[in-house]
């Protein structure tokens, strides 16, 4: 008779009495207990984690079990089954295992303690015990030997289990019976398996009867193995390591146990056959079995030992098995009237893999891979293969699939997408992509591109393709059949320097001057004053330069400054070369990219558009690039193209089979095609693999252990390593022979610099051999690395700040971790990397749990940064975590903290809040004179600019005290810049000199050369706003010759706009031009938005001065836009000033609409000054057109306002005008005869100023 099968869920085994007379058979008690929650754990953990969580649990019960006798048959995922009754039966086992039971649940208990701690969650267990008789001992001896029991009792333990509460346990009516003398038990109740069916009877523990704890405690266990497959292999490959794994779950469905109608003996030759199939078809296709789960199987392919093509093997193997099965029931039904179902789940991901740790010795994997596949099992119809998308990922190519399904798994919050294999699938589909075999349009497009960019007009261009598809190889080839006048620049990105600020530029640098990784400083110094597209910078680029790549040199600028430098000089060096001859240049793998080095590169495009110049970027996506390129995406090649790279690739003649074999399997993906090829061995069967990770996983496995642990430690270090690191990162004394070795299998080449390098031949490689270790394994290794350039090094450490950050946040070793990750962003900040700075401040303070000091310093820093850019709210609050993190002491530290916040309020506009804390900080910090010191400067600060000059002066005065007594020159220098403000805004000219020249004198003992222009340049401002126009451009040369040695750009544009603003006030227009000509120019190379606006605006002026009007406006026009941009409220009034001007003569109703919104914007800003100028433009506008009284209210008012300033230039201006207008009233009016003393008064002003345009202007009129 044929059983019935269900199409999902668990079997719905019926209550079994034991027989223990029952010949072929023993009566034994199963204990089944499924720790529940780790599903939905594993979602949200490492592999790695999961199984060490699992691992301390499982060692928890397994102690429990063995305590009392028992043996851990096997472990399922996150379940454990238990024995107890073998070898031997003993009268108490269901005792035994009940008592068992209720210790589990207290040990869950316990671990759940350190578990809540770490991660916030608690795990609970639930466990179904079943008692009666089973066949026990080899199952399938002539495949594989593996004792485990097969009976009622465990497929009724699962049930039970699977109807049990979360933290009780149920057991059946004969587990009851045999154990009522000891144990406490809940009356009947029905017990309902997951999956539906026939409800169970079953009964619940309650507690133990006196003295059983004590008795069954003394119980001994029996030590035994849970795995099946753990001696044969070398002992390294049994260690714990990550892998990519193919997880395999078969198991019989039927209605009820096969038990129930065949006699012990039969139920041995049925599990035989059965086991044998499932067996022989598992160890054909290369799988390990993992272990038997009553009448189920667990099969791993990709451990202990990985293959090219795990993933096809495993679907193989289960469509063998379901093949063999039909064969199996002709036979069963001939025999003994039945048949059986099987049903089969596939799943692939990274596990955790090796030896558990604790009594038990177990081969095993663990990850939420195993769960998945279990679940996927269960929901497979009988006689199905179901697999999930990442396994149909890797076999797309070798079968045929039905429509993809949604299932919900337990613990997972997705429903699940699962595939049914339909069938083997005869020829694979094309997939991957190319190499240079086959390339020849992609050349031709690249080099048309390269004869386009020889007339001057730059070419961009961006490849992209997948992983392996050959973008390095084009490129290769490309460079290689260029002219030999043709100057060649590549660089590429690295992925363990996607956190260092301007790693890709500096690469781009070192490669431009050639300067390789182990020179030293005078080397790398020597090459940059070489260089003649740097000379004219002299020093500035040295020292800028020389910090950029990672010596230990600082340049003064600040960062802001050093971006602006390094723009000008490499769009000068640019330019230099591509001048000189064809320049090429090339960046690859930029989807590995800093993020300063991206923002660098995308204002370089604009530069080599202009130049003879071919620029090749490649990375992964077509999106990696933010600029206008053309395109080239990389597509397989054809099979006729791959068919001639394997020829040529293969060192001898290969058959149309292998060779057909390999054109399916690798889809014309070069890189595929290359390692398959290389990874055929004579006399071996030929296999294919179906992804990199797949072929490299076999690779490395196939490594003896020292070149393995070789590579693997090479990998931690980077994709290039200097073989001296390598030396006292690796345990392995033969290490040169191992990287023989791996240089002869092609996982690592040779690199052609001074240093000894090697470097691995494709990312990939590096990748897979760093990712199939233990994290805990990683994270030892990136100290060890860590360690190991601090001992080379010790002398360069600054050359290696960002590569120490990277290795140590890491590794394992928060001390140094926080350390050299503070270091690392302080340097980013010098650099003005603020995104990279962030990034490397918070990981310090998630690195510095348990060092609060530590915490304090990179939550100090996360808030510096983020006031720069703006995040005003987000610094306050790291401000606010780092007041914590101090607690009470340390007072000092606090109120710079409290101070920054502060700073940070006043800037939103909180004036009384922030002054309070500066007052409280003053006042609590008596003994502190630095802080102080810049306490009471804020404060200074805060009255000058709501004009309480006296409040202003007592607090710098006093600020000065406190810096003298700090030693503070800094703060004592920025006091006297700050009291020669106040003094100059109340008019007292030659005090505000004294106290500028004083901090200026400060600013160059201290060698600070940015404040030294600083002051010069607010020395020169006073001078030209109290028109000593020759002490202004004294004081202007001066600030413009620091700026020019130091390479500060932006003070440069600044300054030459200045110095034409005092030739335009002479008069001298042509020089007025050339000086504001020189000035946008700088501007404009580092995009300095307001200097740009600033030199447009003056360049206009000067061009309608010069009756050049229409060209003139435009410029204003394009100031006008540019000031809007940058919402700079101040320099849009005056270029609406200047644009108003040059309609007066010829359209005065133009001027006095745009002269009348700029007067609205000034007195909105309340800046009297600038309203005063607007008025003087409204009156000449008005007397243009003829309107006399509007013309005098507007000039009347303008004289008022101007009189309260010291503006002498502009007040002189408005009484010529209201002289014109006042000749305009009657002879009887008074103020006609005021008009000559007016214009008398302009003149006389004009000519003290040496106002040459105003006085011909003047004389004109």
């Amino acid at each position: 008779m044929k059983r019935v099968v269900r199409e999902v869920g668990t079997p719905v085994p019926a209550a079994v009495t034991p027989s223990p007379d029952v010949p072929g058979t023993q009566v034994v008690t199963v204990l089944k207990a499924d720790i529940s929650g780790s599903t939905a754990l594993g979602e949200k953990l490492d592999p790695e984690e999961l199984r060490s969580v699992l691992g301390s649990y499982f060692a928890a019960l397994a102690r429990e079990i063995h305590r009392r006798g028992g043996v851990v048959d096997k472990y399922i995922g996150d379940a454990v089954l238990a024995v107890f009754g073998v070898p031997e039966t003993r009268d108490d086992d269901a005792e035994r295992a009940v008592v068992c039971a209720v210790a589990m649940q207290e040990a869950i208990e316990r671990e759940n303690i350190a578990l809540h701690e770490r991660y916030g969650v608690m795990l609970a267990c639930r466990i179904g015990i079943a008692t009666g008789p089973v066949v026990a001992g080899a199952i399938a001896g002539d495949v594989q030997a593996s004792d485990t029991v097969v009976g009622a009792p465990v497929a009724l333990a699962e049930s039970l289990e699977s109807a049990t509460p979360l933290g009780s346990v149920l057991v059946s009516p004969a587990t009851r019976k045999a154990a009522a003398g000891a144990i406490r038990f809940g009356p009947r109740e029905d017990a309902h398996p997951k999956g539906g069916g026939s409800a169970l009877a079953a009964y619940r523990v309650v507690g133990l009867r006196q003295a059983t704890r004590e008795v069954m405690n003394v119980a001994q266990g029996i030590a035994t193995s849970a795995s099946l497959q753990i001696m044969s292999e070398r002992a390294y490959q049994l260690a714990e390591q990550r892998k990519v794994v193919t997880v395999l779950f078969a198991d019989i469905v039927s209605s009820e146990p096969l038990g129930s109608k065949l006699a012990p003996s039969e139920l041995r030759a049925v599990f035989g056959a059965y086991f044998g199939v499932l067996a022989r078809a598992i160890q054909h296709y290369g799988g390990t079995i993992d272990k038997y789960i009553g009448d189920a199987v667990m099969a791993v392919f990709g451990a202990p030992v990985s293959h090219e093509d795990d993933g096809i093997r495993a679907v193989r193997a289960a469509l063998e098995i379901q093949r063999s099965a039909r064969s199996l029931n002709e036979t069963l039904e001939r025999s003994y009237g039945i048949s059986i179902s099987i049903r089969i789940g596939v799943n692939t991901g990274e596990v955790v893999a090796g030896l558990l740790s604790g009594d038990v010795l177990a081969y095993t994997v663990t990850g939420d891979a195993v769960n998945t596949a279990q679940r996927i099992e269960a929901a497979a119809s009988p006689g199905a293969v179901l697999i999930s998308e990442s396994t149909r990922a890797l076999t797309r190519n070798a079968f045929f699939f039905g429509d993809p399904e949604a299932i919900l798994v337990k613990g997972k919050s997705e429903p699940l997408p699962v595939y049914r294999v339909l069938g083997l699938e005869r020829r694979a589909s094309p997939r991957g992509g190319p190499k240079i075999v086959g390339r020849a349009h992609e050349l031709a497009r690249l080099y048309g591109l390269y004869r386009a960019s020889l007339t001057g007009r730059g070419q961009i261009v961006h490849v992209h393709g997948e992983a392996g598809v050959g973008k390095t190889r084009l490129i290769g080839e490309l460079l290689s059949g260029l002219p030999g006048q043709t100057t060649r620049l590549r660089a590429r990105a690295n992925s363990y320097e996607q956190a260092t600020p301007y790693a890709l530029v500096a690469d781009i640098v070192r490669r431009m001057l050639a300067i390789g990784p182990a020179d030293d400083e005078a080397n790398a110094r020597a090459a940059i004053a070489a260089a003649p597209d740097f000379a004219s910078y002299g020093d500035a680029a040295v020292a800028l330069l020389l910090e950029l790549i990672g010596y230990e040199v600082r340049s003064p600028l600040d960062p802001a400054g050093k971006r602006r430098l390094l723009l000008s000089l490499l769009r000068g060096a640019l330019a230099g070369r591509a001048a000189a001859a064809p320049l090429v240049i090339v960046v690859e793998d930029l989807h590995w990219r800093d993020v300063s080095s991206a923002e660098v590169i995308a204002e370089l495009v604009g530069t080599m558009r202009d130049l003879r110049c071919l620029f090749v970027t490649t990375a992964r996506e077509r999106t990696d690039i933010t600029w206008q390129a053309e395109v080239l995406g990389l597509e397989s090649l054809s099979d006729d193209a791959a068919s001639e790279l394997i020829d040529r690739l293969a060192t001898a003649p290969l058959d149309a089979p292998t060779k057909t074999l390999i054109l399916e399997r690798t889809g014309g993906n070069p890189f595929f095609i290359e390692e398959v090829v290389r990874s055929l061995k004579p006399g071996k069967e030929v296999t294919v693999p179906g992804t990199v990770q797949d072929l490299l996983e076999a690779h490395l496995d196939d490594l003896d252990e020292a070149p393995r642990r070789v590579a693997q430690d090479a990998a931690v270090i980077g994709r290039t390593f200097w073989t001296r690191v390598l030396e006292r990162v690796t345990p392995e004394a033969e290490y040169a022979t191992s990287l023989g070795t791996l240089e002869d299998e092609r996982f690592v080449s040779r690199v052609a610099v001074a240093e000894p390098t090697y470097a691995f031949v494709h990312a990939l490689v590096q990748e897979v051999a760093y990712r199939t270790q233990l994290v805990t394994n990683r994270r030892r290794t990136h100290v060890a690395v860590g360690d190991a350039y601090i001992t080379l090094f010790e002398q360069r450490m600054d050359e290696f700040i960002d590569t120490l950050a990277f290795h140590y946040r890491r590794g394992d070793d928060d001390p140094k971790a926080v350390h050299w990750l503070l270091r690392a962003g302080h340097r980013a900040q010098r650099l003005y990397a603020n995104t990279e700075a962030l990034d490397y401040f918070a990981a310090a303070v998630e690195r510095a749990s348990a060092d609060s000091l530590g915490r304090a310093d990179g939550l100090e820093a996360l808030g510096d940064v983020l006031r720069v850019i703006g995040r005003y709210d987000d610094a306050l609050a790291r401000y606010a975590g780092a007041l914590d993190a101090l607690g009470a002491t340390d007072p000092v530290s606090r109120g710079r903290v409290r101070r920054k916040s502060a700073v940070v309020r006043h800037i939103q506009g909180d004036v009384a809040g922030a002054a309070a804390v500066f007052g409280e900080v003053i006042d609590a910090l008596s003994d502190a004179p630095g802080e102080r010191a810049h306490s009471l400067l804020a404060m200074g600060e805060i009255a000058w600019r709501s004009g309480r000059y006296d409040e202003a002066q007592e607090r710098l005065e006093a600020a000065v005290t406190a810096a003298e007594a700090a030693g503070d020159d800094e703060a004592r220098a920025e006091a006297l810049k700050h009291m020669g403000t106040v003094s100059h805004h109340r008019g007292d000219l030659e005090k505000a000199l004294a106290f500028d020249r004083q901090s200026l004198a400060l600013y160059e003992a201290l060698g600070n050369q940015l404040g030294q222009a600083a002051l010069e340049h607010n020395i020169g401002v006073v001078s030209r706003r109290h028109s000593r126009l020759d002490e202004a451009r004294a004081a202007y040369d001066r600030a413009n010759a620091i700026r020019k040695r130091i390479g500060d750009q932006l003070g440069l544009a600044l300054g030459l706009a200045n110095v034409a603003e005092v030739h335009y006030q002479r008069g001298e227009l042509a020089e007025a031009y050339a000086s504001y000509e020189r000035s946008l120019a700088i501007a404009r190379s580092i995009g300095w938005v307001t200097g740009i606006g600033m030199a447009l605006l003056g360049l206009g002026a000067t061009k309608v001065e010069l009756g050049e009007r229409t060209p003139g406006r435009e410029d204003i026009r394009e100031a006008l836009r540019e000031y809007e941009r940058a919402g700079n409220r101040t320099y849009m009034i005056d270029a609406l000033r200047d644009l108003a001007q040059s309609y007066v003569a010829d359209d005065p109703i133009e001027a006095l609409a745009t002269a009348t919104r700029a007067l609205s914007l000034a007195r909105e800003a309340e800046l009297t000054q600038r309203s005063g100028y607007m008025l003087q433009v409204i009156g000449l506008a008005h007397l243009e057109r003829g309107a006399r009284d509007a013309a005098i209210a507007a000039l009347e008012e303008s004289r008022a306002l101007l009189s309260r300033g010291d503006e002498r230039q502009e007040a002189a201006r408005t009484l010529a005008a209201l002289a014109r207008a006042y000749l305009l009233l009657p002879a009887d009016d008074a103020r006609r005869a005021e008009a000559p003393r007016l214009l008398a008064e302009a003149r006389t002003t004009f000519t003290e100023l040496g106002a040459a345009l105003d006085l011909r202007r003047l004389e004109s009129a």
